[in-house]
C-alpha cells in the first residue's frame, strides 16, 4: 500500500474542487431564495493581467436596489475573453442583507458549482481507480 505524493495532491485537489462546488451551489441556492432579482448593466470590463499577455476580465456591474440605492461593483468571477459587452444588460440577484453581495443570474452561475463537483469527483475516482489497478 504505497500512495505517492502525486496521488495525495490529486486527491486533495479533487476534494477541494468538490467542496468548493458544493459551496457555490449552496451560495447560489440561498441567494435565489432570499435575494432580489433586478436588471443590471455592465459598466466596463476590468482587466487583471498584471502586465502579462494573458489576463482575466471582470465585469463591473451597476444596478439599483428596491430602496433606490445605486450599487456599482466588480463581479468576483472573471473570464478571458470578456463574457459581457460594455453596456450589456444582465440579470442580477442581490442580497437583501448586503446590497453589494450579488451574482449575475446566467448559465455560468448555474453551472459553476456542478462543473467543479464533476471535476473534483473525476479526480478522486481516477486516483482511486489508478491506486487499485496499480496496487499489485
Amino acid at each position: 500500500m504505497n500512495i505517492t505524493v502525486d496521488e495525495i495532491i490529486l486527491l486533495t485537489g479533487g476534494t477541494f474542487f468538490t467542496v468548493w462546488g458544493i459551496g457555490k451551489i449552496t451560495e447560489r441556492s440561498k441567494l435565489v431564495k432570499t435575494g432580489v432579482k433586478v436588471d443590471g448593466v455592465v459598466m466596463e470590463n476590468e482587466y487583471d493581467g498584471e502586465g502579462r499577455d494573458v489576463g482575466t476580465y471582470y465585469p463591473v456591474i451597476r444596478y439599483i436596489t428596491l430602496e433606490k440605492e445605486w450599487v456599482t461593483k466588480r463581479y468576483e468571477i472573471g473570464s478571458s475573453p470578456p463574457a459581457f459587452k460594455e453596456r450589456e444588460t444582465v440579470k442580477v440577484i442581490y442580497s437583501l442583507e448586503d446590497h453589494e453581495y450579488f451574482m449575475i443570474d446566467n448559465w455560468h452561475s448555474k453551472l459553476l458549482g456542478p462543473v467543479f463537483i464533476i471535476v473534483g469527483l473525476t479526480l478522486i475516482i481516477s486516483v482511486v481507480i489508478y491506486f487499485i489497478l496499480h496496487q499489485y
